[in-house]
């Protein structure tokens, strides 16, 4: 049962996407301004019955430890030019705490904007992860060798409707001498992640998405690719605050979770964006 609930997603993205979203939109940070991302979000296992104590692995989160999670993911980003934009991003864990760090998935992201105009737009986000510690590797909260990837972004616009696109690629290594959480230690570190996010303007001040994907499953022993999908809401609370909330299930396929008859981790999220 534990090795079949490692199916559930790991996807090491780098910063906090196109928060409450996992994939990323094309646009950045106006040159000289700011944008700050705290949110907060708890996970969860469903239908392992006795076994919901095995690995709980989400996408969007580098967290695959063997309990739910509580944590507030951050990231501060600036405009350096009028199409780039230098990212920071940790998240600090609530639950689980033990005999190491609470901050975690530590990310340096840099997004260029290389090509756009009034309908489209396509951008490049490589990034680096720095290296957690042996114990947070155990506990699921991090990977405690240097991690780094690309992500190819494109994203399409109408007047109620936008559309996102991602094709990541991240090289994701970990101390081999140490379990990463509570699962398998042998994990494939090439990992490819696909997406798309549909997002509406259903109102004035509020839009709904949509968020589907498939990435490498990490661990070595079971089926190459696993899925997700999310729902989620983003509130402009004024013109330089949005408020997002979103829900999210992952697990070996889509079947799954659409109907909910099998192994699969959820995550809950809510937080706000706020740019100066």
């Amino acid at each position: 049962m534990r090795s079949f609930a490692v199916l559930l997603l790991l996807i090491p993205l780098v910063c906090q996407a196109f928060e409450p979203l996992n994939t990323d939109d094309a646009g950045t940070v106006p040159k000289g301004l700011n944008q700050i991302e705290q949110y907060f979000f708890t996970t969860a296992s469903h239908g392992g019955g006795s076994a919901n104590t095995v690995d709980i692995i989400t996408p969007g989160e580098e967290y695959f430890g063997g309990q739910g999670a509580k944590a507030f993911p951050f990231t501060y980003t600036r405009g350096v030019t009028d199409n780039v934009e230098l990212s920071l991003g940790s998240t600090y864990f609530a639950a689980p705490r033990g005999s190491f760090s609470p901050l975690s998935n530590k990310v340096i992201a840099m997004k260029w904007r290389f090509a756009e105009n009034d309908q489209w737009g396509l951008a490049v986000k490589p990034s680096i992860t720095l290296p957690g510690s042996p114990q947070q590797q155990v506990a699921g909260l991090d990977l405690a060798l240097p991690n780094y990837g690309v992500n190819l972004i494109a994203s399409r616009y109408w007047d109620v409707v936008e559309v996102h696109f991602n094709a990541m690629y991240s090289k994701s290594l970990y101390n081999t001498n140490y379990s990463i959480g509570t699962g398998v230690t042998e994990n494939r570190t090439n990992i490819w992640f696909f997406s798309m996010a549909p997002v509406w303007k259903v109102a004035d001040k509020v839009r709904l998405a949509l968020d589907l994907g498939l990435t490498t499953n990490p661990p070595s022993t079971e089926q190459y690719l696993s899925n997700y999908a999310l729902v989620a809401a983003i509130i402009s609370a004024s013109d330089s605050v949005d408020i997002g909330i979103s829900y999210m299930r992952s697990a070996a396929n889509m079947g799954i979770i659409a109907s909910n008859a099998g192994i699969n981790a959820s995550r809950s999220e809510i937080g706000f964006t706020w740019r100066f």
